[in-house]
């Protein structure tokens, strides 16, 4: 989250950075005013603690004088008065700490709901000065299928629409052999070119995981709910097909939509040696969405679906080294695509559409020739401090001080768009699939043949 200091200080410039992002400035005034709130209740507590000391040294001096025999009365209240004047000092301090407690949560919401500020390089539109550049071109003599069709003629993932639902695919024979070869090859770039150390992350994140990593509370109308706060009532509520939707708050835990919520915590509330940093990290496995599965082109094929599998990079670091971490993962997410063979873009998103906790993201597209579009397939972005200050997470520099670490992280690369960038590309007139040799070790093959 942001550093409620800076909004303190320099709150029309915060203003003004968010309004690039849509943030409207009455969200930052939302916060000032509470926090406004909270520190004249502040005031009043401490002002209440200053009687309830001086009515407990009053109870004190009474005892002592009892006890010695010397009269001390100086006019001061009597005893019962004495007793009234403390429980009414008790009384009102209970309540001004539950009126603090309940601004602070209120004020600390607010400022959840504050997205990161966006860096001065960020766009604040798609268009680009000059002429577009030309589309790949299609080297060979046929028009390119859509992916969709090639999936159905080769057998690789029909839909699970009876055993899952719509948006969800069984992968199966050559399908999962394919899906299964893309990520250890992707983690072996990872792990033994980008020097990241693999993490297997648990498929469920808490409610305070989510919060922590900035995906909740504003994504979570997206996540699948774990309804139930036991294992005896464990149900996963889809909110697909007849089933009805999750209502906010209802779950404390959630289908893990990506392995980030648990990167991002793996070092809460620590305080790590600089001489450490940077730390690489890198995970494979499912990520997780509801959302409308599409009708039409959107629909089809791998172009929306509620489960895929993705390889997350993620790093803590400086912040005078997270530039260059941010720039590294994006160069091994290309080495990637560069192996495989397929053509890819590289853009830097816009800031209305950075993610909450992102000031900077870079995104790679590939081209699919049959549906004709470039399709995401990575976005890498650099959170600054914002996880960490959710997080604590912190390092110490050579002269002993603790300050917050920057992240960087994102997926690098995401499978069912690179996979159907790879099955358009490359398409046979037969129909097979010839795949690159990248691929051949993991895969057991270079070609994916039609049953």
């Amino acid at each position: 989250m942001l550093d409620l200091a800076l909004i303190r200080a320099e709150a029309a410039r915060v203003k003004a950075v968010l309004a690039r992002r849509g943030i409207r400035p009455e969200a930052v005034d939302a916060v000032m005013e509470l926090d406004g709130r909270w520190a004249a209740r502040q005031e009043i507590r401490e002002a209440l603690c200053v009687r309830r000391r001086r009515v407990s040294e009053e109870h004190v001096r009474r005892k002592t004088a009892f006890r010695t025999g010397v009269d001390g009365d100086d006019g001061a209240l009597d005893e019962p008065d004495l007793d009234r004047a403390g429980r009414k000092v008790a009384e009102e301090l209970r309540a001004i700490e539950a009126e603090i407690a309940h601004l602070e949560a209120a004020r600390d919401a607010a400022l959840l709901a504050l997205p990161n500020l966006v860096m001065t390089d960020v766009p604040d539109d798609e268009a680009a000065p000059g002429p577009r550049p030309a589309l790949p071109p299609w080297p060979k003599p046929f028009a390119p299928l859509g992916h969709w069709d090639l999936v159905e003629m080769l057998g690789l993932a029909p839909p699970a629409t009876a055993s899952a639902g719509r948006g969800f695919l069984t992968w199966r024979g050559q399908g999962a052999r394919l899906v299964r070869g893309l990520v250890r090859f992707m983690l072996d770039v990872h792990t033994r070119e980008g020097g990241c150390e693999e993490i297997l992350a648990p498929s469920v994140a808490t409610r305070g995981a989510l919060t922590r990593s900035a995906h909740l509370p504003l994504l979570e109308g997206k996540m699948y709910a774990v309804a139930g706060s036991d294992d005896r009532s464990l149900t996963v509520a889809a909110g697909d097909g007849n089933l009805p939707p999750v209502a906010a708050g209802d779950s404390d835990l959630f289908l893990a939509p990506r392995a980030e919520p648990h990167l991002a915590g793996l070092y809460a509330g620590r305080v790590l040696d600089a001489a450490a940093l940077p730390i690489r990290l890198v995970s494979a496995g499912p990520a997780l969405r509801r959302e409308s599965h599409g009708g039409g082109a959107a629909g089809r094929g791998l172009l929306r679906l509620h489960e895929f599998q993705t390889v997350e990079r993620y790093a803590f670091a400086l912040p005078e080294q997270a530039d260059e971490e941010l720039a590294r993962a994006v160069r091994d997410a290309e080495t990637i695509l560069s192996r495989l063979g397929v053509p890819y873009r590289q853009r830097l998103r816009p800031a209305p559409r950075l993610s909450h906790a992102a000031a900077r993201t870079v995104d790679l597209d590939v081209w699919a020739p049959g549906v004709g579009e470039w399709l995401a397939v990575a976005a890498l972005s650099h959170f600054t401090d914002y996880q960490a200050r959710r997080t604590n997470t912190r390092c110490r520099d050579g002269r002993g001080r603790a300050r917050l670490v920057h992240t960087v992280g994102g997926a690098a690369v995401a499978l069912p768009h690179l996979v159907a960038a790879l099955l358009e590309n490359g398409q046979e007139a037969d129909g097979s699939v010839r795949l690159p040799e990248a691929l051949a070790e993991y895969v057991g093959g270079t070609v994916l043949a039609r049953p």
